[in-house]
């Protein structure tokens, strides 16, 4: 009786807001919910949450990176109690969103992701052998494509709830959410990576990286895409140190050089459409590289008619963005579904600067933007050497930090 009574009071408690634009750090009026309820686990999850989050530097991880037995079972084992800890935290964070957020089809879909991966890898037995370490690398390895499209469908379920709820705000949900998701990303995918050792790499980083490949190949995938759906598109120029190096998570460099570039190449081509029906002779976008003692420095620069001084702040918000009405909506009788997936791919939801900076500040490097309004604008991307045993591979990332405030209590 005593348990049939908690099921009953065990509901999806989910916190009413004091107004629209109130924060997840603000103090919350908590309601309960019959529609929804917690996860059956709720308990498991909030106990867990508790246990101590061990922190990595990645020059540790990258030590640890060997294809032996004993470190392959060594890293399992270590993964596999640090994990449910880290999506433990982040369940918690889930489920005290306002009811109008989580209960969006997107966003809540991301988390029955996450509470799927927090069962999979706590029930697990106890890693012993070669044979177990295999089977939770493909556990790992199945788990990490669950994810793929998580940062899409958090961007796409804020966009449609701002769109109803313009004030509501969850900075700090976000900040949390994708610091742990580029932490548990590095982990999972560095275990996966150590069984099938490549040359040239260390775990996920790259050695001797050259970033003018990455660039020219997105160069070459974008600028198609831009002449798709506007049917023309700036050149990409290429300018500075062509042939510098550095060591990096491919990934990381990929997806930051991919968000800045395709934003130059929108704006180019919408400021000059909107100046003239010619497009014989659209400005360059240009890309310049250059290397120092410390970061290596992508400039992207286009003459897109940069944005006034007052909107440069609020760029670097989750959800800000400078498309039209076309990407906000659905498709229409005068928007068709494929012209409206490649407008939303070049466009996106307004999430790709704050992530790019985010990803960038993960190990210690930055990104700057200077607007020239009525002219354009220049970003630089400054990206940390990794190089091991150097000092940027040894001090706490920002998932460390993250994590190691919410065990003392400290915002």
């Amino acid at each position: 009786l005593a348990r049939d009574r908690q099921r009953h009071t065990d509901r999806f408690c989910l916190p009413h807001s004091r107004g629209p634009g109130a924060e997840i750090g603000s103090e919350p009026r908590w309601v309960a919910m019959a529609v929804a309820r917690l996860p059956p686990n709720f308990r498991k999850i909030r106990e867990v949450a508790r246990g101590t989050c061990h922190s990595i530097s990645l020059g540790q991880l990258l030590r640890n990176t060997r294809a032996d037995s004993q470190s392959l079972v060594r890293a399992g084992r270590w993964l596999q109690v640090q994990l449910p800890i880290r999506f433990a935290r982040r369940i918690e964070d889930f489920v005290q969103l306002p009811h109008v957020i989580v209960s969006n089809s997107h966003i809540n879909s991301v988390l029955q992701t996450y509470l799927d991966t927090f069962d999979a890898v706590s029930a697990f037995p106890e890693i012993h052998t070669a044979e177990h370490v295999e089977d939770f690398r493909t556990l790992i390895n199945s788990h990490m494509a669950k994810h793929g499209d998580g940062t899409r469908l958090i961007a796409e379920g804020y966009r449609q709830t701002r769109g109803t709820f313009p004030g509501v705000r969850i900075d700090e949900f976000l900040h949390k959410f994708f610091t742990s998701r580029i932490a548990t990303r590095i982990l999972m995918e560095n275990f996966v990576i150590m069984h099938t050792p490549q040359d040239g790499y260390v775990g996920v980083v790259r050695k001797g990286m050259r970033p003018l490949n990455i660039v020219q190949g997105l160069a070459s995938d974008l600028t198609r895409l831009t002449h798709n759906i506007y049917g023309c598109s700036p050149e990409v120029e290429y300018r500075g140190n062509l042939d510098c190096t550095l060591d990096y998570i491919p990934r990381h460099v990929s997806y930051m050089v991919q968000e800045v570039l395709k934003n130059a190449l929108r704006a180019t081509v919408e400021r000059h459409q909107s100046r003239s029906q010619s497009f014989s002779d659209l400005p360059p976008v240009v890309v310049e590289l250059q290397k120092g003692d410390v970061h290596v420095i992508i400039k992207i620069s286009d003459q897109g008619g940069g944005m006034p001084k007052k909107l440069q702040q609020e760029a670097w918000q989750y959800g800000w963005t400078t498309a039209g009405e076309d990407f906000d909506s659905a498709p229409t009788q005068s928007l068709s579904r494929s012209d409206y997936d490649l407008k939303t791919e070049l466009a996106g939801f307004g999430f790709g600067l704050p992530l790019t900076r985010l990803h960038a500040q993960y190990f210690g490097g930055d990104v700057f933007m200077q607007a020239l309004p009525g002219h354009g604008t220049d970003m630089y991307l400054l990206l940390t050497h990794l190089k091991e045993g150097t000092p940027s591979t040894e001090i706490d990332d920002l998932s460390t930090i993250l994590e190691t405030s919410s065990e003392k209590g400290t915002p």
